[in-house]
């Protein structure tokens, strides 16, 4: 990655209804990382005209958020192809470090964060409660995942002066009790290291039903985001009744869910 100027918040354009609400959160989350804000849009296989309109309609968006945010670097970008096919331009060659885009089509999106680099957040609502990102909650299972997970929310501590509250499996196989120990070791040693407001829990399941006790918990404790993994190997049953983070997105109301993906190395926020 390049330096701190050059990585960019993207947002997912889409010209969908509820576009606004993932430029909301796009320019809040280039506002924390102090990184440039730049409005994406896939164009699939769009000819050279409908380029051109959608060109012009982002550069009307970026007049009008630059008289709203005048400290802030905005741009756009338009690549041929779907978001599946781009992400990964997007990551390597335009410097993202994040993407931010809504729940709209989320079948869609699910599958181009399989084969994405940078994490997808979903958002659902620009209400004043879930722009701040002051109060993170971080599941902990026995998956190597987990060290990219804590990364974010070691960001958002450090970025944000945000409270993070870490929720670690309550596992009853030995062997995975082992995996989930070591990572809470090496999260705890992180986040203390960072002298960032942490608390630890022990969560009632174990790792396979920990999302949905992290997803209930984030309710309870009126926590504004939800940091969980993808899914690494997908089966013919996944495919059939959805993956886990699907069901996690679709069902945690306004709550802002940041999801990584732990079939690629993850890319770094550079301070």
């Amino acid at each position: 990655m390049n330096n701190q100027s050059e990585q960019r918040i993207m947002v997912y354009c889409d010209f969908s209804q509820s576009m606004n609400i993932g430029i909301v959160h796009g320019a809040r989350m280039a506002d924390i990382f102090k990184k440039e804000l730049c409005l994406f849009h896939a164009l699939g296989k769009k000819d050279r005209n409908e380029k051109l309109a959608v060109q012009k309609s982002l550069t009307m968006i970026i007049r009008k958020l630059k008289k709203d945010l005048p400290g802030m670097t905005i741009s756009s970008l338009t690549l041929k192809g779907e978001l599946e096919d781009t992400i990964e331009r997007v990551a390597e060659q335009y410097d993202a470090i994040l993407l931010v885009l809504t729940d709209e089509k989320l079948k869609h999106k699910i599958k181009a964060l399989q084969s994405s680099p940078i994490p997808f957040l979903f958002v659902k609502a620009d209400t004043a409660e879930y722009l701040q990102y002051n109060q993170v909650l971080l599941p902990v299972d026995f998956r190597k995942v987990m060290k990219d997970t804590s990364l974010w929310a070691s960001y958002f501590g450090r970025f944000n002066k945000s409270s993070v509250v870490v929720l670690g499996a309550n596992d009853k196989d030995s062997d995975n009790q082992k995996k989930t120990k070591k990572n809470l070791k090496f999260i705890e040693k992180l986040l203390y290291k960072l002298h960032l407001d942490v608390t630890f829990e022990q969560a009632n399941n174990g790792s396979f039903r920990l999302p949905w006790e992290a997803l209930n918990k984030s309710v309870q404790n009126h926590s504004n985001l939800l940091i969980i993994p993808s899914s690494k190997n997908i089966s013919l049953i996944d495919l059939m009744i959805g993956l886990p983070e699907t069901k996690i997105i679709k069902k945690s109301g306004d709550l802002p869910v940041l999801c990584i993906n732990p079939k690629k190395d993850m890319y770094i926020l550079c301070d």
